[in-house]
């Protein structure tokens, strides 16, 4: 399912005006619905529980059902710990270029760091402050064999929707916020 951006009579949205929006934000807290569709699954994987943001570059996943699993993404090091098979692992981010510019595409955006952006990713912003979508286009080759696109739609400061295209033609897409199913 792809995103449009929805065709408002408002003003246009500029890049500087919504990295100011998500630049004010100091640390945010949304539940979630993702849906993994993969060319390995039979039926998508769908996976529900909480995001957590803390400036200036602290991301947390944490999965509650099928399984609970909790990711923490803090400065350069990503910790993953899933309770139920009783494994916890971690890693740096300088330990693959093209992890580090994905996660950083998504904590520049919550940051609003347009600088940041700019260097792993080619920038496209459409809408308007309350209905907006932003389209990241990788610029490296290694990510780009990873992620062709991720597309992020939302309204002022906050973010409603995140759809990750993968090279392999696989598929994440995750709803955040109280109408998450």
């Amino acid at each position: 399912m792809a995103l449009a951006a929805p065709s408002t009579p408002a003003a246009d949205l500029d890049l500087p005006a919504l990295m100011a929006m998500l630049a004010a934000v100091p640390a945010a807290k949304e539940s979630f619905t993702e849906s993994k569709r993969s060319a390995l699954l039979s039926a998508p994987l769908v996976l529900k529980g909480t995001l957590v943001y803390g400036r200036p570059d602290r991301l947390e996943k944490h999965v509650l059902s099928p399984y609970q699993e909790t990711t923490v993404i803090a400065g350069g090091a990503v910790t993953i710990e899933n309770r139920g098979l009783k494994q916890k692992r971690s890693f740096t981010l300088s330990s693959s270029s093209a992890i580090t510019a994905l996660i950083e595409g998504m904590r520049a955006t919550l940051a609003g760091d347009a600088p940041a952006l700019e260097r792993h990713y080619r920038i496209r912003l459409e809408g308007a402050p309350d209905s907006w979508l932003l389209t990241l286009t990788p610029r490296d080759e290694k990510l780009a064999g990873l992620v062709t696109s991720i597309r992020i739609a939302g309204a002022r400061e906050r973010l409603k929707r995140i759809e990750i295209d993968e090279g392999s033609g696989d598929q994440s897409v995750m709803l955040i916020g109280p109408e998450a199913p």
